[in-house]
């Protein structure tokens, strides 16, 4: 049976290679030899030709099974967890202890051990993440994944991911299931595995959503309105393909049930994904047919903008006019002018929300990626955009990582036009 295929350097006697260079090959190594073990342990024991179950309470169950069979052990890691705890207990305390203040977690999550929560919409999402100790687990092995690069924390990740997982399986197994910190908790485990580009455990997580969904939709039990507005800020994300939580098949298990944003806003993605790859393939004789399409996506974004006072809604609805413009600019007027002011619009709806984002969401955002293409460069827009999605690179540049733009580039790779904007981009990142 084969061995673990863990990496291992020595950099001795090798002059050629310096100091600094040395340090990166190590911590990129390290961080490769903790996403393998992790992509290992799913893939190893993902059940194959499982039929489908017609109940949400065996498609629950399913879920349960797949998580048991590829969480870690903890009861088998003893020394690991006092090692990674004596290490890790300088900075914060361990969550499951009474004593953990919300101060900890939050700064933990948003990379910052000063600043509280700044109004009472946040404080109040601070109060609901740590009313749930499977959320408080989750959003902490988030927080500490990306923390530092250091084997300490990323064991302590490890850990804290386990224990979240552990919470899922019992509630699962005692069906528990119905509760809203119970979603924040399967939701935060798949944002989890996208930061960390685990395709197949973020899919199995999306499943598992997909599951609870059918679960509460069965008890009658409706959706939180911030689930709803996870999806519709996501919807960016999807359109380029590099969605953290929003997939059709949540759409698709919400069904009449769902609020009518995401009704309205769901009904644009195909479309725009269909026009994008039009224009991507065009020949002359096609433009008649992809400005028909534009005109179409044009009305519904009116109609949402219309029909919705939701400021997640309106920036999704803002940005798809903007994606229109960038993809399309040829039969569309002065194109850098109107761009400018749309992005001015975007930005005015963005600073008016309560609750502040996860610096993991603004560093992986599209959203945030067409604000900047869209305004003028050296105009105070275009400067707001960018520090959006540097703010969370700079801090954990200043915690030891070499390159946090990684997760942002792997992800701005599955699409030519975002990856072609990141590069436009890349040079004011380094500033």
């Amino acid at each position: 049976m084969d061995g673990p295929s863990f990496i291992f350097l020595n950099t001795t006697n090798t002059p050629n290679l310096s100091p600094q260079a040395a340090k990166q090959m190590r911590g990129h190594i390290t961080k490769s030899n903790f996403a393998k073990r992790r992509q290992r342990l799913i893939t190893s024991t993902t059940p194959k030709g499982t039929a489908k179950a017609s109940k949400p309470k065996k498609e629950l169950d399913r879920y349960r099974g797949i998580l048991i069979k590829s969480k870690f052990t903890t009861s088998s890691k003893s020394d690991d967890r006092a090692i990674a705890s004596s290490l890790f207990g300088k900075f914060f305390t361990t969550p499951s202890q009474n004593n953990t203040s919300h101060h900890e977690i939050h700064g933990l999550i948003l990379l910052s051990c000063v600043n509280p929560p700044g109004n009472p919409h946040e404080a109040a999402w601070v109060e609901f993440i740590v009313s749930d100790p499977a959320l408080i687990e989750a959003s902490m092995a988030v927080g500490a994944r990306h923390w530092s690069p250091q084997p300490s924390w990323q064991l302590q990740a490890d850990l804290y991911s386990s224990r979240a997982l552990e919470f899922i399986i019992r509630r699962i197994g005692s069906r528990e299931t119905q509760t809203d910190g119970f979603l924040g908790t399967v939701l935060t485990m798949a944002f989890a595995e996208r930061l960390m580009h685990s395709s197949l455990t973020w899919g199995i997580h999306i499943d598992g959503l997909v599951q609870i969904i059918q679960d509460r939709r069965a008890k009658g039990i409706n959706m939180p309105a911030w689930f709803y507005d996870l999806l519709v800020l996501d919807v960016t994300n999807y359109i380029f393909d590099f969605p953290r939580i929003y997939h059709k098949k949540i759409i698709d298990a919400l069904g009449n049930d769902a609020c009518p944003a995401i009704v309205q806003v769901a009904s644009i993605p195909e479309d725009l994904i269909a026009l994008k790859r039009s224009i991507d393939s065009h020949q002359p004789d096609s433009e008649y047919e992809i400005d028909a399409s534009i005109a179409n996506l044009h009305n519904k974004v009116q109609a949402l903008l219309k029909k919705n006072h939701n400021e997640f809604v309106w920036a999704t609805a803002q940005t798809i006019e903007l994606i229109i413009y960038l993809l399309w600019p040829l039969q569309q007027g002065s194109q850098s002018n109107n761009l400018n002011i749309l992005a001015e619009k975007l930005k005015e709806t963005l600073e008016k929300w309560l609750v502040k984002p996860c610096p993991y969401m603004d560093l992986t955002s599209c959203q945030l990626i067409i604000g900047a293409i869209a305004a003028k460069s050296g105009t105070s827009t275009r400067t707001w955009f960018v520090n959006k999605l540097t703010n969370a690179a700079r801090a954990m540049r200043s915690r030891g990582w070499n390159d946090p733009f990684e997760v942002l580039e792997m992800g701005m790779k599955a699409d030519r036009h975002m990856a072609t904007w990141f590069r436009i981009l890349s040079s004011e990142f380094a500033e």
